[in-house]
């Protein structure tokens, strides 16, 4: 059954978020996909094909790279797989989750959490996030983000990294030199799709064509080797991340490991891309983004369901029958609360969708609570520094002291606050790192006091 679970991952799963400073999966606009991208056809139809025909035609790879980036040229071969894909077009929400607020807007996270802009201050995120949208809009969201400078002057390809096929195009093509090239030369029309988790050649087979995965992986460390996981498609993007300095290449901050503690490590050797003075405090802050893959897979407490065995494709991409009886992977990438039967109960047996829906919620409360809280009791930290600052009361290494207390709890609540779970990925792990920002708030505040 795994295999089956396995056979057609198409393309890297949904979070959060977010790509340094505005490239992230968290998307920005409110702007919709464009016609070509919303004009699919359902799953097992023959639209989109030159002939109909009750069978997926016969799959032999493609003549080129470019033709392999538009993933409406798989839809002949691969029909369900590719309407289902186009279904992460369609925003739908849960109790902790989804785009769209009441009125069917985009939640504004800067309106619903006004602690973030006093956080951020001095960052893009302060000036513009939203909550994330599917994958189908996110070439949309990062060409229109408020969060990036503008498209000819100052930004770069590496802010296309997880938003287009095209980027795979562009590293064939210039190598290490894309990442630096000039956005606007190298921006597409193709958004996310099948060429980022599969071969041109063999689209049954898996691929990773961002070799900064392997990089990241090659002198990081970790507790479970990941490199034969099928999810490790989702590690090109669902994972925390800067820009390097020089090329402004994708780096992963894994060089002594992927526990947050590791990843703090990594910060403090060196300035990173995504490090910023904060515009209270003057402290280095470093922004973290969406590790989704570092918190369900490492930690100093460990997921129940990773040490299982289970990947984000089982639960994120189940297995569904087609209207011919063929078995196939759903690829709609979305949460599992929204189609219990497939993905949750196909191992829980004996339990009702209601109960696995209510304990997953009931998770994840504990952590929204918490992480929201310490959102709050944050802020009130910076605020308190920010007055001492201005009359002239903390200065010196007493100020010192109190910045690198806040880098270090900010750099702990954000790892939790982005992380696109609200911490059910690995709930044991996420209030242990929140727990972490707490006590140093507090610190702070004695200090301060």
């Amino acid at each position: 059954m795994l295999k089956k679970h396995l056979l057609f991952l198409a393309v890297i799963l949904l979070a959060f978020a977010l790509v340094i400073t505005g490239c992230s999966t968290e998307e920005e606009t409110t702007t919709e996909p464009t016609d070509a991208d919303t004009s699919q056809p359902d799953a097992g139809s023959d639209e989109g094909s030159d002939e109909a025909s009750d069978e997926p035609a016969q799959f032999t790879g493609f003549s080129s790279i470019e033709e392999a980036a538009n993933s409406d040229n798989w839809a002949p071969y691969f029909p369900a797989q590719y309407a289902t894909w186009t279904q992460t077009k369609e925003l739908q929400t849960t109790t902790y989750g989804g785009a769209l607020d009441d009125n069917g807007e985009l939640q504004d996270y800067l309106t619903i959490y006004p602690f973030l802009v006093t956080n951020y201050a001095g960052f893009p995120f302060s000036v513009d996030y939203n909550r994330s949208r599917g994958h189908m809009y996110a070439l949309t969201s990062v060409n229109e983000t408020q969060r990036l400078p503008d498209w000819e002057n100052q930004r770069r390809a590496a802010c296309l990294s997880c938003k287009s096929t095209d980027v795979v195009v562009g590293m064939e093509k210039y190598g290490d030199d894309f990442w630096g090239k000039p956005y606007a030369d190298v921006v597409g029309e193709n958004t996310i799709g099948c060429l980022d988790c599969h071969d041109q050649n063999d689209g049954s087979s898996l691929n990773v064509p961002r070799d900064y995965v392997y990089e990241a992986l090659d002198h990081g460390g970790y507790t479970n080797d990941p490199r034969d996981r099928a999810d490790l498609t989702c590690a090109q993007c669902h994972v925390n991340y800067h820009f390097d300095a020089e090329t402004t290449k994708i780096t992963f901050p894994w060089s002594t490991g992927m526990t947050v503690e590791a990843q703090l490590e990594h910060y403090n050797a060196e300035i990173r891309s995504d490090e910023w003075e904060h515009e209270i405090t003057g402290a280095l802050i470093a922004k973290i983004q969406h590790p989704e893959y570092e918190l369900y897979y490492e930690g100093k407490e460990l997921s129940v369901h990773a040490q299982m065995g289970v990947g984000c494709n089982d639960c994120h991409m189940p297995t569904f029958t087609d209207e011919n009886g063929e078995e196939f992977t759903s690829h709609q990438k979305m949460s599992p609360l929204l189609h219990v039967e497939e993905s949750c109960l196909s191992c829980h047996g004996g339990t009702s969708a209601d109960e696995l829906v209510a304990r997953t919620e009931g998770v994840q409360k504990d952590v929204y609570e918490k992480q929201n809280r310490i959102g709050y009791d944050l802020e009130e930290f910076i605020n308190q520094v920010g007055a001492k600052i201005e009359d002239g009361s903390l200065a010196g290494a007493e100020l010192e002291e109190i910045q690198a207390i806040h880098r270090e709890a900010q750099f702990y609540w954000d790892y939790v606050w982005v992380e696109n779970s609200n911490g059910f990925h690995n709930a044991p792990e996420a209030h242990r790192i929140l727990d972490n920002a707490d006590a140093l708030i507090q610190q702070g505040m004695e200090l301060l006091n």
